[in-house]
């Protein structure tokens, strides 16, 4: 369908006839600089790894707008079980750096 049809079509169609979403992109995005910035070689000031870290690693809230477990939701991904994956990161950094490039 071209772009200049979904203008005619109400919000609601226009969204499941797209299979790209912005949101949900956004949300991966967020999520991957997160982990880029807790885990990244990248020099960062120590409060965005720390920031960064207590975002990925503090107390699970599903219910609070952009907190890492509400993203982690709305990405169809399971909180805890992703937390956990990426504490095995914390004491083996070289083999996430690897995994890191692909969030790049």
């Amino acid at each position: 369908m071209s772009n200049s049809a979904n203008k005619f079509l109400p919000e609601d169609e226009t969204e499941a006839a797209s299979p790209v979403k912005p949101e949900r992109n956004l949300l991966a995005a967020v999520l991957a600089r997160a982990i880029c910035d807790a885990f990244g070689t990248a020099h960062c000031e120590r409060h965005v790894v720390r920031s960064a870290r207590q975002w990925l690693f503090g107390k699970l809230t599903p219910k609070r707008p952009f907190s890492f477990a509400w993203v982690a939701l709305h990405l169809d991904l399971d909180p805890i079980s992703l937390q956990e994956s990426l504490r095995q990161y914390e004491g083996n950094p070289d083999a996430i750096q690897e995994r890191l490039t692909l969030l790049r």
